[in-house]
This record gives structure tokens, C-alpha cells and sequence, in this order.
């Protein structure tokens, strides 16, 4: 298990979260199987941890924030 899979696993654990968006997060144990859900959060969530781990660099943050953010008004909005 990567840490990208640990920490996915961490932040997809947290009950509110869960119970909130209707997911059971022992159905997405690595970052590939939340890049390919059908929840938009569970995605988003994982572009986020993916990206923050790939670039530490501002300018590719503000990137990463520019795409989840898209990707959140094209497919939850």
C-alpha cells in the first residue's frame, strides 16, 4: 500500500464524510479505484492527494486546485 493509499484511506475513513456523501470507503483502497468511482468527491478527493503528493511546487498546487475545481462544476453542479 503506497501513502497516497494510506492517506486516501485516512480522509475517506472519517464518518461524517462518509455518511454525508453515501460512500463506504472500504470499496476505494487505492488512489486508482477513487480516480475511477462514480462519486465526484471520492475523485476529487484523490486528484487532491495525488497532485499534493506529485507537486510541492505553488504554481502546480494552484493547478491542482484549478482542476478538482472544474472537475466539481462539471460534474456535481
Amino acid at each position: 500500500m503506497s501513502n497516497e493509499d494510506k492517506i486516501l484511506q485516512l480522509v475517506l475513513s472519517d464518518s461524517n464524510l462518509g455518511s454525508f456523501y453515501k460512500y463506504d470507503s472500504s470499496d476505494f483502497q487505492t488512489i486508482e479505484d477513487a480516480l475511477d468511482s462514480d462519486n465526484p468527491i471520492i475523485v476529487s478527493v484523490a486528484k487532491i492527494i495525488r497532485g499534493v503528493n506529485e507537486n510541492s511546487n505553488k504554481s502546480n498546487q494552484k493547478e491542482i486546485y484549478n482542476e478538482v475545481f472544474n472537475y466539481l462544476n462539471n460534474n456535481v453542479l
